[in-house]
């Protein structure tokens, strides 16, 4: 009887217990790093998802500023296309009795505008899609832009104008010079201010619609 207590109490000491799995399996969950979830949203096709797995490993997890980027650099390649077809237009129609000045600045001027529309409708539909800011409306949206593509806009011109009147270059390959450059503000620049989250105040100026205000007696309703 002694014997056969023993072997119980052996059989009980070595059987590991369930508290005992449960704190190995805690412990085990802490030691093993979490998988990180990747930075960009998926796409419907594997091998360009497998690519940007491998982006987010290179650059620690910032596979969504890259994909935006290159979104960026390709529209904004196109509309600098537009801007210098523009350009190139508005220097054959303007009238030869101007000056270079004017005739470049007022060229400059309205190919950043086209340009500037260009750029906005497929970057706000492809490129700044998942942005916090693009909560606001269509017109707002389209505002901001526009705000910080008009700085972008003017250092355009002021930068064309210097290499072509400064330097003495081509006005055309000033006019390209100048949009490369800008390139770099105008990215940034959306990030922090276009496609910005929603501030407090936005949120609660967006929030007046839902206040339901009720007067009268409540059996009249």
């Amino acid at each position: 009887m002694d014997q056969s207590l023993v072997q119980g109490n052996l059989e009980e000491i070595l059987e590991p217990s369930n508290d005992l799995e449960e704190l190995v399996e805690e412990i085990v969950e802490q030691v093993t790093p979490a998988k990180r979830s990747p930075s960009y949203h998926p796409t419907r096709w594997k091998a360009v998802n497998r690519v940007l797995d491998l982006v987010d490993e290179v650059t620690g997890g910032k596979a969504d500023w890259v994909v935006r980027f290159v979104s960026y650099i390709f529209f904004g390649g196109a509309a600098a296309v537009v801007n210098l077809a523009m350009f190139a237009g508005m220097l054959y129609i303007l009238p030869s009795s101007m000056s270079d000045f004017w005739r470049t600045l007022v060229a400059g001027a309205v190919a950043c505008e086209v340009s500037l529309v260009a750029n906005f409708i497929p970057n706000d539909f492809f490129t700044f899609r998942h942005m916090p800011g693009r909560q606001r409306s269509w017109l707002t949206r389209c505002g901001r832009f526009h705000l910080t593509s008009l700085v972008g806009s003017l250092l355009t011109i002021l930068i064309q104008q210097f290499f072509s009147h400064v330097v003495h270059i081509m006005p055309m390959l000033a006019q390209a010079i100048a949009l490369i450059l800008v390139l770099f503000y105008n990215f940034s620049f959306h990030h922090l201010f276009t496609y910005r989250h929603k501030t407090t105040a936005e949120k609660v100026t967006g929030a007046a619609p839902e206040t339901v205000v009720v007067s009268g007696p409540l059996h009249n309703l």
